[in-house]
């Protein structure tokens, strides 16, 4: 008995153990959830990468933390309720997740959500979360589901404002929905103009003029504090669609004095320098004027030579398009020309199986009829096995032409995209010489000007009027142009950095599109080959089990 009891009670712990996210549980719960018969069959043919992996549930695991999902860099839905999770975290390098599901767990905080910036539906249902807090940045996001928790109070949910494209919202079975002075469906009606369903309930326009007559007051006063935030989010959304758009062309933070400006940031030396004054700054000014005209020529040309790149690459995808048109054409007729003739093959095999329905096949003799019908049943399988040779080496044929075709295409392609990009970082170059020597020359002629200005404080007995900084002069006349090359060396550090950064970024853009290129039609290719051996397969075997019943009784 006793024994009988300790062995159920070791079994019910073990269900009970903590789960771990870890290569092993993704990958089995990938195989489960996968793709099921042939399809899966097919599937599990190739390696598994987890990084090409797009949903995934990991439910009633007995999870306890968020970890190691981030070799699923691609996924786009992640479902992880009913675990015991108490923490959002360790989410941030999952940029495509587009819905996140983390509902019936023991999470007391909404948090480190920001970086999600495609999520499109959120559900915390069912958690111990005490306020709606930390999910303004998700300006994608269209569902949210909050209920069943703890949440106490309406502060937070004027945030929800600034999502724009919120259409479904959840908070029942919180407190705050059980006031009744404060009915939270007419708050939210007139809170958030935007939303359409309320515990998935559409929200009429009556229940608007409600909320807008019992909560004008509060919503005048939300009105009043956003508005600054909402210039300010503009504001931000523009540099953040500015940069973006200038990082394609490797010039970002090169359209305006961005550049300039930084030389001069954390710069000890070279704001002693300037302290004398107006003919100093004069100076830095005219430096600024000419170093501006230098990053606008990048600018410029970076953004002339991204059109030109992109105008090849969609010239090239089209040239891949039509040729992928192409032998998708030639392989449907193939195809067609097999399917008739196989459906001629099939219907002439079948009448002759059962034309020797009921004939004596174990017989060393055959009647002249029955021989007849062997020897027509083995032509009918010769024809078959010769249309399956012919159609298998014909497609395959085709399959490897446009391979080698457009592995060829790739590397012209490369070739090309590498000599634009080689002539815009020349360019590049030369605007960035053309810099350097701006700076030399402001770092002499800011030397000269800061010199004379102390040799004129000194004989005019103003020596005691000079910057402390540059009261060591007086005594050392190599510390301004010590201070002078200390400067220059840190604002050459940064153009270099500037410079440097264009070139990386430039050719390691170049290597990661080809290198997508080859892996995309590796793949496209490998896929093409199992689909033509699985129809061809499944067709084959179909025939054969025309033949079974014959089969059995002798080898045909």
């Amino acid at each position: 008995m006793g024994e009988t009891t300790l062995s159920t009670d070791t079994s019910f712990n073990k269900e009970l153990e903590p789960g771990v996210i870890s290569n092993e549980m993704l990958t089995k719960a990938i195989l489960e959830q996968g793709h099921k018969g042939e399809a899966g069959r097919l599937a599990q043919l190739n390696q598994l990468h987890l990084e090409t992996v797009t949903v995934i549930r990991l439910e009633f695991q007995n999870i306890l933390k968020i970890d190691h999902l981030w070799v699923m860099k691609n996924l786009e839905v992640l479902s992880l309720s009913f675990n015991k999770i108490d923490k959002i975290e360790n989410l941030s390098r999952l940029p495509k997740l587009k819905e996140l599901n983390l509902s019936f767990n023991f999470i007391e905080k909404m948090e480190n959500l920001e970086k999600l910036e495609n999520l499109r539906i959120l559900s915390l249902y069912g958690n111990r979360i005490t306020s709606v807090e930390n999910v303004d940045k998700l300006e994608r996001l269209v569902i949210l589901s909050v209920g069943r928790n703890n949440i106490n109070t309406l502060d937070g949910l004027e945030r929800l404002r600034f999502l724009k494209d919120l259409r479904s919202l959840n908070l029942a079975e919180n407190p705050i929905a059980q006031d009744q002075d404060k009915p939270l469906r007419l708050y939210l009606a007139t809170l958030l103009p935007h939303l359409k369903y309320y515990e998935y309930v559409l929200i009429r326009p009556a229940e608007r003029d409600a909320g807008k007559d019992k909560f004008q007051r509060e919503l005048i006063d939300i009105l009043e504090h956003e508005r600054i935030e909402i210039i300010e989010r503009t504001k931000a959304a523009k540099e953040r669609d500015d940069e973006i758009r200038l990082s394609k062309s490797f010039v970002e933070h090169l359209n305006g004095h961005q550049l300039f400006e930084s030389l001069f940031q954390g710069d000890p030396e070279g704001a002693a320098l300037l302290s004398i004054g107006a003919e100093a700054v004069d100076l830095k000014n005219d430096y600024r004027n000419e170093a501006y005209s230098f990053t606008q020529n990048i600018y410029k040309m970076g953004l002339e030579q991204q059109e030109k790149r992109q105008a090849e690459i969609e010239l090239y995808s089209r040239c891949i398009r039509d040729e992928r048109k192409k032998a998708q054409l030639q392989g449907q007729t193939i195809i067609k020309n097999f399917l008739e003739s196989y459906k001629s093959l099939y219907k002439l095999a079948k009448d002759i199986v059962g034309a020797l329905k009921g004939r004596d096949l174990n017989s060393k003799a055959y009647n002249a009829e029955t021989e007849k019908l062997l020897d027509e049943l083995n032509l009918c399988k010769s024809g078959f096995n010769s249309l399956f040779e012919d159609t298998w080496h014909t497609l395959m044929g085709f399959e490897m032409q446009l391979f080698e075709r457009t592995e060829e295409g790739n590397s012209t392609f490369e070739n090309t995209i590498k000599e634009m990009t080689n002539e815009f970082i020349e360019m590049a170059q030369g605007q960035f010489v053309l810099l350097r020597e701006a700076e030399i020359n402001f770092s002499d002629a800011l030397v000269d000007t800061v010199q004379q200005f102390v040799t004129f404080k000194a004989a005019s007995g103003q020596a005691d009027q000079l910057p402390d900084a540059l009261k060591e002069s007086l005594d050392d006349k190599d510390v301004i142009s010590n201070m002078a090359a200390g400067m220059r060396d840190q604002h050459m550090q940064q153009i270099d950095a500037r410079e440097d950064k264009l070139i990386t970024r430039s050719r390691n853009w170049v290597k990661e599109l080809c290198d997508d290129l080859q892996n995309s039609e590796i793949k496209r290719n490998r896929a093409k080959v199992l689909e033509i051996t699985y129809f061809l397969d499944q067709h084959r075997q179909s025939f054969m089990s025309a033949l079974d019943e014959v089969a059995n009784k002798l080898e045909v």
